[in-house]
């Protein structure tokens, strides 16, 4: 994506909120404009009141500057505040759009991106844009308005002066081009490092357990010494570049100041200019060539902004969203699944599913059964409409999935891992999942399942840690089971809901089988003998024709 296009994106979402917008660029020009204001007020009182000796003047004028430094200081402090709501608002649309856009994109596509790209998409890239909003726009603006004006006010004083000032501009312009150009590589280098360790710590804590047990922790640690010393060594030569640019920009304006001086006091020597003339122009000094130095500066925040707005609209437009439409049934659950010569693979040639023939009614538990890497969870993605098979049809109601809306679909169907997903909050919440469900509610899900009596002990309010830190393996299982039953699903999945946990909750996970059978179809990975005799039906899945 071009920058320009990245830019006038950014213009048009600035302007969906012109009147804010409007009311900031009203004050950035206000406060720009009290700056260049003063050294032509100091030339005046030098010139007038002072040189003539009228107190009653100096004291008028004396007053009149500190109410303008006053107002200075207000309407500094109404553009933050005008800027900072007006950055915060776009930037909060933008994050909930991400996270829209985020939860619409298929499985397939998510499974392409590492999921510490989207966390920086949504969080870590905004964050710089609201920064760049706030912080970078408005400031270049107002510094530019505020050099306009400062030209100006330089010719109405003296001509000869401010052509004198003018002279050393391509100088400080070469300057400012020259550092912003190296700093904002360097900004590139420290955006790429800082990147790579954000993935390496983010697969690196989920995957902590394992590294832990194969004590892999002395190659974690080197790697994370490299990352981090590229990371180090990219940042201290911005630093480095920032160390060189301040100097070389103070030479610049003391070049331009000593010229100011030399031709002021020959003018004054000569009778064409005047003290007062010359003491603006030193301060004026000051004021020209800082806009060089910040715009400079803020051009590299700019272009970090616009790097993280070219990512976040290269997310927002992304393709690989589900539609948003689709059918359900006529006639309401129970549904019957009919599986038909389904054949599905991840690479091609290599099938992985193949000549499927399934029909699964409710009321009736069917035990699946295969080895390690056949197919079992991919059959679940298929039944949830995360992948669509290569050939062959599934149908749940009599309606194929690929018809199905979605989301309907979904909610009909639950689906509980080896590893049930808990979130960091209380029971309520990992139950209701924060939708209004009473507490008469929750505790009738329970006894409808039969685990009442099991989870009498806990409290709805009670904290679980994030990932259910601190619960046992079956405690986790049986709060799936329960956050399930509140949505009265037509199908359970259960992926070896026992593989991690002690033989009395297998038992009792097993025996509810059949209770979660009313009225649904419960599909159960079961491995083990102890499960067969509960289930109605034991299913092996067919090897595929490579594999055979």
């Amino acid at each position: 994506m071009r920058q320009r296009v990245v830019v006038a994106r950014l213009v048009r979402l600035l302007l969906q909120e012109r009147g804010i917008l409007g009311l900031a660029l009203g004050l950035v020009t206000a406060a720009s404009l009290f700056q260049p204001l003063r050294p032509y007020l100091y030339r005046y009182v030098i010139d007038y009141p002072l040189r003539e000796g009228n107190i009653s003047a100096l004291i008028g004028w004396g007053i009149a500057l500190m109410a303008l430094t006053s107002l200075h200081a207000l309407t500094l402090r109404w553009q933050t505040l005008t800027t900072q709501k007006l950055s915060w608002g776009l930037t909060q649309k933008l994050r909930q759009k991400l996270f829209a856009k985020v939860l619409r994109l298929s499985i397939p596509t998510i499974e392409k991106y590492p999921s510490g790209m989207l966390y920086t998409r949504t969080l870590t890239d905004t964050q710089t844009l609201q920064n760049t909003l706030a912080e970078t726009l408005l400031v270049i603006a107002g510094e530019l308005i505020q050099l306009t004006f400062l030209v100006g006010l330089m010719f109405m004083v003296d001509p000869i002066l401010a052509s004198a000032t003018l002279v050393a501009m391509p100088l400080g312009l070469l300057t400012s081009r020259y550092f912003a150009q190296k700093i904002r590589e360097s900004f590139g280098r420290v955006r790429l490092y800082i990147a790579r360790m954000n993935g390496y710590l983010n697969e690196l804590l989920q995957s902590r357990e394992t590294t832990e047990s194969l004590g892999a922790n002395t190659p974690l640690w080197q790697r994370f010494l490299r990352l981090n010393t590229a990371y180090y060594l990219s940042y201290r030569r911005v630093i480095g570049y920032f160390a060189l640019f301040f100097p070389a920009m103070e030479l610049v304006t003391l070049f331009s100041l000593a010229a100011v001086l030399l031709i002021g006091s020959y003018l004054i020597y000569k009778g064409e200019s005047t003290i007062g003339a010359l003491v603006a122009f030193t301060l004026y000094q000051q004021l020209f060539f800082r806009p060089f130095r910040i715009i400079a500066d803020q051009v590299n925040s700019l272009q970090m902004g616009i790097v993280s707005a070219e990512r976040i609209f290269r997310l927002l437009d992304l393709d690989g969203e589900e539609a948003s439409t689709g059918q359900v049934p006529t006639l309401p659950p129970p549904y019957t699944i009919e599986i038909k010569d389904v054949r599905f693979s991840y690479t091609p040639d290599k099938p992985l599913l193949e000549n499927l023939h399934f029909t699964w009614r409710p009321g009736q538990v069917y035990g699946l059964i295969a080895p390690t890497g056949r197919g079992k969870s991919t059959l679940f993605y298929l039944l949830l409409g995360y992948y669509s098979p290569q050939a062959g049809e599934i149908r749940i109601g009599g309606l194929p999935i690929s018809a199905w809306d979605k989301q309907k679909l979904r909610a009909l169907i639950a689906y509980i891992p080896q590893e049930p997903v808990l979130f960091e909050g209380t029971l309520r919440e990992n139950l209701t999942l924060y939708e209004a469900i009473s507490d008469a509610e929750l505790e009738a899900a329970a006894h409808q399942i039969g685990i009442g009596l099991y989870v009498q002990k806990w409290s709805l309010d009670m904290p679980i840690l994030a990932g259910g830190g601190g619960l046992s393996a079956g405690e986790k299982q049986l709060i799936a089971l329960w956050r399930a039953a509140l949505r009265r699903p037509a199908v359970w999945i259960l992926d070896e809901p026992t593989a991690h946990i002690d033989p009395s909750t297998e038992r009792f996970i097993y025996s509810r089988l059949q209770y979660l059978a009313q009225n649904a179809v419960v599909l159960v990975v079961a491995h083990r003998p102890e499960a067969h005799a509960f289930c109605d039906e034991i299913i092996a899945l067919p090897a595929p024709s490579h594999a055979a």
